[in-house]
């Protein structure tokens, strides 16, 4: 049986993982800062948008106009004309805690209030929308507030469970640090998603480039090669490169 897939957005790279991001699928976006996330889950929703598939972008951690502009300044893309046509919508979801948490029992509570709000939200904003396509920047958030280990795979786990339940296709962001050689800050959520998609600086030919490599991909015969990438105002393009 053939497997239905949503174009990832990324000129050169559909070609390379049979076709895109399997249909109803969670796949995980990681790399450090200014490796080109935003840019990624912005063509997602971009390639989804001019196919009439709606798509949200949750933000956990930016306004919605910070998003906005940071897609406006990297691509030629009228942004406005899609959200006026109901074809995009933008959200923040940033945490609000109380400020008065006297014990551990208290932030206990108030992270299970907020994972169970996010992910009730969550669900309301697709179903509402009739999303196909859905970005959630970043979990990186959510890895960080719960210390516990048991808790914070459980919290993952219930919402990567409510996206595969509603059908949609979806990219979560990760942000690893610096120093690190991590997946993600948990070393959690890349066993828990279909995919993993690892962007990264490397040096190329004395300079530095933007690359991507798939680090999995379930059901899929994927490249294992690193591919370095551009970002151009019509789009990402991948650089082609000869497998030797």
């Amino acid at each position: 049986m053939e497997i239905e897939r949503l174009s990832t957005g990324i000129i050169g790279l559909d070609d390379k993982i049979e076709g895109g991001y399997v249909k109803g699928s969670v796949n995980f976006l990681t790399g450090k800062t200014g490796t080109g996330k935003t840019a990624f889950c912005a063509s997602f929703l971009y390639v989804g948008a001019l196919r009439n598939e709606k798509g949200i972008y949750i933000t956990t951690e930016e306004r919605e106009e910070d998003i906005k502009n940071d897609i406006k300044a990297m691509f030629d893309w009228d942004i406005e004309k899609l959200e006026a046509d109901g074809l995009i919508r933008f959200i923040s979801m940033r945490p609000e805690f109380p400020m008065k948490i006297t014990s551990k029992e208290e932030f206990a509570t108030a992270i299970r209030l907020y994972m169970y709000n996010l992910i009730s939200r969550i669900e309301s904003y697709i179903k509402d929308f009739g999303a196909e396509r859905v970005v959630i920047d970043s979990v990186s958030l959510i890895e960080a507030f719960i210390k516990d280990d048991y808790t914070r795979k459980v919290a993952l786990m219930k919402l990567i469970d409510k996206l595969k339940e509603l059908g949609v296709t979806s990219i979560l962001t990760g942000t690893v640090q610096e120093d690190s050689n991590a997946l993600s800050l948990s070393g959690v959520v890349e066993f828990l998603a279909d995919s993993i998609i690892k962007l990264d600086f490397v040096p190329i030919a004395e300079e530095f480039r933007r690359t991507v490599i798939i680090r999995k991909m379930r059901r899929t015969d994927h490249t294992v090669l690193i591919h370095p990438f551009e970002i151009t105002k019509k789009g990402i393009k991948i650089i082609e490169i000869k497998e030797e």
